[in-house]
C-alpha cells in the first residue's frame, strides 16, 4: 500500500518529465512517471484518484474518446464536466477497479491534465463547505450524512493519527466522498482492521468512535 501511495504522489507532483517525452513519447518512459494515465486529442492526463464525480452534478458531456493509456481501456469514452471548459479536468466512463487507492463507486474516473512543463490543472476543491457525505462499502452506498451528522462525522474523520502506523491488509473496504456544491467531491479510501478504521494512502487510524458510521442504517 506504502508503494501504490508514492507511486499516485509521483503522477500527482512530478515535474521532470521532459517537453519531449510528453509530445511524443506517451510510451514506457512517461508510462513509468505516471502509472495511470490516458491521452485525448493530444492532451495527457493523470488520474486523480483522491476526486469523485457527485450525484448532484449537471450532466455532463462526451467530447472525446482515450487515444492512449497506461491502465484505461483504447476508445473509452471522455467526458467535459460542468465548470470545466477548457476540458483540464474530465470524467471518463468505465466500469474498472482498478483506482487505485478507492473503489470506482459511481462509473465514472476523474483525470486531470498535466502540461509538458509538469504543471498539473487539479482543482481547487478543498476549501469547498462540505455539506453531504456518503460512504460506501465496495461499491456500495452503505450510509448517507447530512445536517449535524456531517459536522460530527468530521471531527472525527479530521483527527487522524501518525502516518504508516495503520496497516490493515486486507480488510474491508470502504470510501467516504465529501460532497458541497461543485461537481467534485473529495474521495477517501478507508480500511476497517479489528472494527477500527484508518485512512489508506497515509496508513494513519482515525478515532475508535467513528465506527458507528460504518454500518448500515
Amino acid at each position: 500500500m506504502k508503494l501504490l501511495y508514492i507511486l499516485m504522489m509521483v503522477a500527482t507532483l512530478t515535474t521532470g518529465c521532459s517537453q519531449s517525452n510528453l509530445k511524443s513519447n506517451f510510451g514506457p518512459n512517461s508510462a513509468s512517471d505516471y502509472p495511470d494515465y490516458i491521452q485525448v486529442g493530444g492532451k495527457f492526463y493523470i488520474h486523480a484518484w483522491e476526486l469523485a464525480l457527485v450525484n448532484n452534478t449537471p450532466e455532463i458531456i462526451k467530447f472525446g474518446k482515450v487515444e492512449r493509456a497506461s491502465v484505461i481501456s483504447k476508445g473509452t469514452p471522455v467526458y467535459e464536466i460542468p465548470g470545466y471548459p477548457d476540458q483540464d479536468v474530465v470524467a471518463v466512463k468505465t466500469d474498472s477497479n482498478n483506482t487505485g487507492l478507492v473503489s470506482n463507486i459511481t462509473g465514472y474516473l476523474i483525470y486531470v491534465q498535466q502540461e509538458e512543463d509538469g504543471k498539473s490543472h487539479y482543482p481547487e476543491i478543498a476549501g469547498q463547505q462540505v455539506t453531504r457525505i456518503q460512504i460506501f462499502k465496495g461499491k456500495d452506498l452503505l450510509r448517507e450524512l447530512n445536517g449535524e451528522d456531517v459536522d460530527a462525522f468530521l471531527r472525527l474523520f479530521n483527527q487522524q493519527g501518525p502516518h504508516n502506523e495503520f496497516q490493515a491488509g486486507d480488510g474491508s473496504i470502504y470510501t467516504v466522498v465529501l460532497i458541497g456544491d461543485q461537481p467534485l467531491g473529495n474521495n477517501y479510501g478507508l480500511r476497517e482492521k479489528d472494527g477500527r478504521f484508518g485512512l489508506s494512502h497515509i496508513e494513519s487510524k482515525l478515532p475508535d468512535e467513528i465506527a458507528d458510521y460504518f454500518t448500515s442504517k
